[in-house]
């Protein structure tokens, strides 16, 4: 194959017009209003990818036949993830790769009209045009698929978040009125030969339960429509501590601070947690006493809920229980965290901080 000043490799010839095309390339896709250049890393990609084809058609040339580096799968891999994680659709790649085939094709004829002699200069461009028809098309086809993966383990990863928030929400609000309704039917029981009024209003306490339970459930059951956001932190907890009450268990409920410095999904959420903590503590730790705080400060709303009921190892249950699961998760939603310190006989002490700031106002319950 003979090719003029260029000692004989098909090759140098893409080395010659290399940078050029590189340049042009990007110029044009500024020119175009190309997603890719407004996005710097996918431009920096988009160039990288160039780079790569060229090399792929210098190899073609060399070889006499189609090359393509195996080594394009993990870089079009890496494009595809990054496009998606930054929105740049694959319509735009696929316009990037045509503005770039367009722009090699024409610095290539050119370059290997002038280096080579008429037969081999046919040769030479035919071969050009598959190997960059090939190296694009191939990185194309692995960027699309890569793409396609990131966003079905995004929908995967938002079915899985949508499964806790619903475990979550029938635990926490269908799970706690059926347990407040097991719970006075029970103290309805023990009370009804020696205290027939005393009986009477535990019914009536699980009517109550049973009635919101059922309320609740509508909501779930509509779009999984969240409650309206409690009021007073302070007077919903109140209201808990009543449905629960105990003639066996002294809880003592202790709340300071200002609550409009939390937003009113604050405050829902921190209820839910404190509600469960201290339904865990009289379910499980069967505690003569309990004593809740709830400390509102304007950067911080810190709760806690101490018992001296007969504990337990948390390492034995860490990562069971949905009860527990869902405070964690309902802390760590609103940037804040559960802790958890207990050991057998000794009780238990469950702690809440959540740090408050200006958030959004179109963030919703979760």
């Amino acid at each position: 194959m003979e090719v003029h000043g260029q000692s004989g490799d098909p090759a140098r010839l893409v080395e010659t017009c290399r940078n050029e095309i590189l340049a042009e390339f990007e110029s044009v896709l500024q020119a175009a209003g190309s997603m890719v250049f407004a996005d710097a890393q996918a431009r920096d990609q988009a160039l990288s990818t160039a780079r790569y084809v060229l090399g792929d058609v210098a190899a073609t040339l060399r070889a006499g036949k189609v090359q393509v580096s195996e080594l394009y799968k993990f870089h079009a891999w890496e494009v595809g993830n990054a496009r998606a994680a930054a929105g740049v659709h694959p319509k735009a790649s696929l316009e990037a790769g045509s503005l770039f085939f367009r722009t090699a094709l024409r610095h290539l004829v050119r370059e290997i009209t002038a280096g080579a002699d008429c037969g081999t200069a046919a040769e030479l461009i035919t071969l050009a045009v598959a190997g960059l028809e090939e190296s694009l098309s191939r990185r194309v086809r692995e960027s699309a698929d890569s793409y396609h993966s990131f966003l079905l383990d995004l929908v995967h990863e938002a079915q899985e978040e949508e499964r806790r928030r619903i475990a979550r929400e029938l635990h926490d609000r269908i799970g706690h009125g059926l347990s407040v309704a097991h719970q006075q039917l029970a103290l309805s029981e023990a009370y009804r030969a020696s205290d027939a009024a005393r009986a009477s209003a535990k019914i009536g306490v699980v009517q109550q339960a049973i009635q919101e339970t059922m309320e609740n459930l509508r909501q779930l059951t509509s779009e999984l429509h969240p409650r309206t956001p409690v009021k007073s932190l302070e007077k919903s907890l109140i209201g808990f501590l009543e449905e629960v009450e105990d003639d066996d268990v002294s809880v003592v409920l202790d709340v300071s601070g200002d609550e409009s410095w939390a937003e009113p999904w604050v405050r829902d959420e921190a209820f839910l947690i404190v509600r469960e903590a201290v339904r865990n503590a009289l379910t499980h730790g069967s505690p003569p006493m309990v004593l809740v705080r709830v400390n509102i400060a304007p950067h911080e709303l810190s709760a806690s809920v101490l018992d001296n009921g007969r504990g337990f190892d948390p390492g034995a249950v860490r990562g069971h229980g949905v009860g527990m699961t869902s405070m964690r998760e309902r802390a760590e939603l609103l940037d804040g965290q559960v802790l958890i310190t207990s050991e057998a006989g000794k009780g238990c002490l469950v702690e809440l901080f959540i740090p408050l700031k200006r958030r959004s106002r179109g963030r919703r319950d979760v």
